[in-house]
């Protein structure tokens, strides 16, 4: 198989996530190369001091020179909605930089790898562009207003079509990519939905081992065969840890229980205990704090809260390493 071609983007709070997922990724295709773009420069000099293997850093500023559009948009959107932003900016980016790539492959920093992807890029075949479905199990069918699509993992080949996928795209965010529902868009992922009857050589990306998360879990038996995790009958590629929070040293809750999914079996067992075991190892061992952007404390957000809580003892979604 051909040498794979992944690009990221992350700041110093997601750097040890990010390490996890390259040492993931190492162990399955170690002919990779990995772009990175450095969201400040802790995380930069961090990488310079001690890199990711098989890695090409670039500093947050290089970003900004390739568009400059991002100077003043940082100073209007929120941290969140900047970041969404940069998204498609990244990708262009980098392939702007790399015209030999055939396929770049944008990834999250908070995936990690299980098996080889060769499976995902056969299914791919010779589209230009490959995406993955959500797949929201019922009960949370409601979320799929916020994109039917997600965008940690999208492939595209160094095509017209694919090119042309990815400039759209970042001209799209930087237009408007806010953390709100309005006019069909959702910060920088509703856009995919409408890709499939924009693109005519994008496939969708089916198989059930890419991109296993808290939304999707529900809709599948996940099980352990020979000592590789099975989703029904498709070995686990990647797994995201969407909506993972530290909230003391060794203290994560999951928001599995957000989605109706109890932490127990397989998952706690061989998905989310190693890997916090690797993430505790290489975090500061300091509470991390997560400011809300709204606090209403009234009636209705005490009752949420309230709910929320109880939520978590049921479906048992702390863990403590």
């Amino acid at each position: 198989m051909k040498p794979l071609f992944f690009c990221t983007y992350f700041d110093s709070n997601y750097l040890p996530y990010a390490r996890v997922m390259s040492k993931s990724l190492l162990k399955y295709h170690p002919e990779h190369t990995l772009f990175i773009v450095c969201m400040d420069s802790e995380v930069y000099k961090s990488l310079v001091r001690n890199p990711i293997p098989n890695s090409l850093i670039f500093p947050h500023q290089e970003l900004l020179k390739f568009c400059p559009q991002l100077i003043e948009i940082r100073k209007q959107r929120s941290n969140a909605e900047y970041f969404f932003t940069c998204s498609a900016q990244v990708c262009e980016f980098i392939i702007s930089k790399n015209l030999s790539i055939d396929i770049l492959n944008y990834i999250d920093a908070d995936l990690c790898f299980y098996n080889s992807l060769n499976p995902l890029f056969e299914e791919l075949g010779n589209a230009s562009i490959g995406i993955i479905k959500h797949n929201f199990h019922f009960l949370n069918r409601s979320k799929v207003k916020y994109g039917k699509y997600n965008v940690g993992w999208i492939s595209f080949r160094n095509d017209i079509e694919g090119r042309k996928c990815i400039s759209t795209w970042a001209k799209d965010c930087i237009e408007w990519c806010y953390q709100r529902l309005e006019n069909g868009k959702y910060a920088d992922q509703k856009y995919l939905d409408y890709w499939p009857d924009k693109y005519p050589n994008l496939k969708i990306l089916i198989h059930k081992g890419a991109n296993l998360a808290i939304w999707n879990l529900k809709n599948y038996n996940i099980k352990l065969y020979n000592g590789k995790i099975f989703v029904d009958n498709d070995p686990l590629l990647f797994y995201h840890f969407a909506g993972l929070k530290q909230i003391q040293s060794n203290k994560f809750i999951t928001h599995l229980s957000s989605y109706y999914v109890k932490l127990q079996g397989v998952v706690l067992e061989k998905i989310y205990i190693p890997y916090l075991k690797d993430i505790v190892k290489l975090k500061s061992k300091k509470k991390i704090e997560f400011k809300k952007e709204m606090n209403r404390p009234n009636l209705v957000s005490l009752l949420r809260s309230f709910f929320i809580q109880v939520r978590i003892y049921l479906f048992k979604d702390l863990i403590e390493i």
